[in-house]
């Protein structure tokens, strides 16, 4: 717990693997920023999609948005809140992730106070709009992604993580690539790939296998059956009549993008890659750290002003650390199991809070094993 120079609040710190990181009381709920008409700067909860025509998102006065929620909840199969905030179409992917622009997604997660866990950015550009030519993305996707990273560094470190999937515009299929890997931010991935053949991305579609299962499944766990869409493209071009080897690329370079399956009708999600190479390259890692931050803060938070034990020296007693340590243990593992191999929480015993009136919770999370790739060795055998 830390008490700075002006509101009390809990700092988390966690760990996936050996990467130290920050903990989500709900596995899902769903934010949505883009292009609108009639909405601009409006911020509005729906539950189905009949209750957002019902608010306004028509096919007729929002038929951007309208489809993006429409495709949400064929996709969710039921009702559940989706937060949505129109912006002008002037709005860039990339002035929407900017931690400094009061009107874009900040003003979204700031209204939703925490609530929303993951977020889709869409957007369909004014008619006036030029992409810079002889590229693959339209560059206004990378720098979304450079620019949305400091927004979920913020969110993390108030302990309202989130994490962010940006729509994919294609530009030219035979343009420069870029790799979202290399990017170092595994707040966001980028969504290739569409039910329709105008370069759009998916992410609603992403979106809603999010928040459909808990935090530490897949987007493509192959036991949730095939995706609600009918067709699906990457740009222009059906992804049927990509090589297989070319749908690898994209995949190795970093992004989300939808396939077909050997034995299987139907499309799914590849990996859930996220733009960065580090321990949090894959979605389900990102959103079961977020769930233990949260859980571990929620925890933590009452305690805030609270009395407790020192040594001579100033550090918290023994005794006292621990039993906050189990407290927290017993609440995370009650909330993450199933999800995550194995927590451990520790509160160190080595800081003057006297002094700081700053003490710390470090919780480490081993996350579950993924079978991205499954090698089958098929050979001959005799009868001896």
């Amino acid at each position: 717990m830390a008490q700075g120079t002006g509101t009390p609040k809990v700092t988390v710190s966690v760990a996936s693997g050996n990467l130290q990181r920050q903990v989500q009381v709900l596995d899902g709920v769903a934010g949505l920023i883009g292009t609108s008409e009639t909405k601009i700067g409006v911020i509005e909860t729906v539950y189905s999609y009949d209750d957002a025509v019902a608010k306004g998102y028509t096919l007729v006065s929002e038929p951007f948005l309208n489809r993006a929620i429409e495709l949400f909840y064929q996709e969710l199969g039921g009702n559940q809140a989706l937060t949505i905030l129109g912006v002008e179409d002037t709005m860039t992917l990339t002035q929407m992730a900017t931690s400094t622009n009061a009107n874009g997604l900040k003003k979204l997660l700031n209204t939703a106070q925490g609530a929303i866990t993951i977020v889709g950015l869409i957007r369909k550009p004014a008619s006036s709009y030029v992409p810079v030519a002889d590229r693959f993305l339209d560059k206004d996707v990378d720098d979304a992604l450079l620019a949305s990273k400091t927004l979920g560094q913020y969110q993390q470190s108030i302990n309202k993580p989130v994490r962010m999937l940006i729509e994919g515009r294609t530009n030219e299929l035979d343009g420069t690539l870029f790799e979202p890997h290399s990017v170092g931010n595994g707040f966001a991935g980028v969504v290739l790939g569409s039910d329709l053949n105008d370069g759009s991305g998916a992410v609603a579609l992403a979106l809603a296998r999010s928040v459909k299962y808990p935090s530490h499944v897949k987007l493509g766990n192959g036991q949730n059956g095939p995706l609600s869409i009918a067709q699906a493209f990457i740009g222009d071009k059906a992804i049927e009549d990509f090589y297989p080897e070319q749908l690898d690329v994209f995949a190795n370079a970093g992004y989300i993008i939808l396939h077909r399956r050997d034995g299987s009708a139907g499309y799914y999600f590849a990996r859930d890659n996220m733009a960065t190479d580090d321990d949090f390259r894959i979605l389900v890692h990102g959103r079961v750290i977020d769930k233990a931050q949260r859980v571990a803060a929620a925890t933590a938070t009452p305690m805030l002003e609270t009395s407790i034990r020192v040594n001579d020296d100033g550090t918290i007693n023994a005794t006292d650390a621990k039993d906050l340590e189990e407290t927290i243990l017993l609440k995370l593992r009650s909330q993450l199991g199933g999800q995550v191999s194995n927590v451990e929480v520790n509160v160190p015993t080595d800081v003057n809070i006297i002094n700081t009136s700053t003490g710390g919770i470090e919780v480490k999370v081993l996350p579950l094993g993924y079978l991205t790739w499954i090698k089958v060795t098929i050979g001959l055998t005799a009868n001896l």
